[in-house]
C-alpha cells in the first residue's frame, strides 16, 4: 500500500485529503455498509485486481498466486487511493454522527 500513496504517511494522508472533491464526499457519506460491501465486491471482480475470476454466479480464487510487482501496483494505485479516501471520509462522518457534530 505504501507504494501506492508514498513512503511518508502524514504527507500521503494530507495529499489524499486535499484531492477529494466535495461531490465525492457527499456521495460517500450517503452510503451505508451494504453499499461499501458491494463496492468492494465489484473491485474484487475487476480483472486488474486479480482477486477472483468470475465463473457464472461465483467469484473463484485464481489458480496461481498473484504477483504484486510494479505493474500490478501501477494498475491498482487509483483503486487503493480512492478506497483510502472513502474510508477516511466515511469514518469521519460516522464519528461526527456518533459525537453529535
Amino acid at each position: 500500500m505504501l507504494k501506492a500513496v508514498g513512503e511518508d504517511v502524514g504527507e500521503a494522508a494530507n495529499e489524499l485529503m486535499q484531492t477529494i472533491m466535495p461531490a465525492k464526499i457527499e456521495s460517500w457519506t450517503h452510503s451505508g455498509p451494504v453499499d461499501w460491501a458491494n463496492e468492494s465486491f465489484t473491485i474484487a471482480e475487476q480483472a486488474q485486481t486479480q482477486y477472483c475470476i468470475r465463473q457464472g454466479a461465483s467469484c473463484d480464487q485464481p489458480a496461481e498466486k498473484v504477483k504484486i510487482d510494479a505493474t500490478y501496483v501501477a494498475a491498482n494505485t487509483p483503486i487503493v487511493r480512492e478506497q483510502l479516501q472513502k474510508a477516511g471520509v466515511r469514518l469521519a462522518h460516522l464519528l461526527d454522527a456518533a459525537l453529535g457534530k
